[in-house]
């Protein structure tokens, strides 16, 4: 008898995104310069460099830093994304 496998999805589960280049853009306009940003909140200024480029996707906490740091709302640097949640069947 031949292994059959296949996979149920639940529902769609929505993850938030960081926007790399909105950060940089806010960042300018507010005279903020990378390295001041990254050393507040405690990454290198290569590392904020990777996040602003989109080569790099921060962390929760810190997306709160930059956004503490640079006084903007999170939805201002960040975008949802829908995923399929998928159950083991």
């Amino acid at each position: 008898m031949p292994f059959l496998a296949f996979t149920c999805y639940l529902g769609y589960m929505t993850t938030r995104k960081a926007h790399g280049p909105a950060i940089r853009a806010i960042r300018k306009a507010l005279g903020v310069t990378q390295d001041d940003l990254a050393i507040s909140c405690d990454v290198t200024p290569g590392y904020m460099s990777n996040v602003e480029s989109g080569k790099k996707q921060p962390s929760e906490a810190l997306v709160s830093a930059i956004c503490l740091r640079l006084g903007i709302n999170k939805d201002d640097v960040t975008y949802p994304i829908e995923t399929r949640q998928k159950v083991a069947a």
